[in-house]
């Protein structure tokens, strides 16, 4: 039975705006297609990525300096077995959804001291 579950990650910016938050451990380890992400920004502007914590790490969001609470659909390319990417007609390229298969890292930049950011990942899971 298909479920979508959510993970919910909160980073504070340190001195340097800078600040990091992984998925804790306690929680279900995020297994499956990253559906949707919810951004809830503070007042002032911050840079946020955020990435799986696997052998390869994929970056699943990566926002310059913004301010506004936003929902994102992010996707990535379809590719062939040779890693070209795959399109519908040669130019059009074939959008799928992420796979994630672990730990979540939002990290922050050029934030103002003490603001956080709360990023709330939605997995379709099996």
């Amino acid at each position: 039975m298909r479920r979508i579950t959510s993970y919910r990650m909160t980073a504070t910016a340190d001195g340097t705006g800078a600040g990091t938050a992984t998925t804790s451990t306690d929680q279900s380890v995020p297994r499956g297609k990253l559906i949707a992400v919810e951004v809830d920004y503070p007042a002032a502007t911050v840079a946020l990525t955020l990435t799986t914590t696997n052998l390869v790490s994929q970056t699943l969001l990566n926002l310059s300096a913004a301010n506004t609470d936003t929902v994102l659909y992010p996707r990535t390319i379809a590719q062939t077995n040779a890693g070209v990417s795959k399109t519908y007609d040669g130019t059009r390229t074939i959008p799928v959804e992420f796979i994630v298969f672990g730990p979540l890292t939002l990290t922050l930049a050029s934030g103002t001291l003490g603001q956080s950011v709360t990023v709330i990942a939605y997995i379709e899971e099996q």
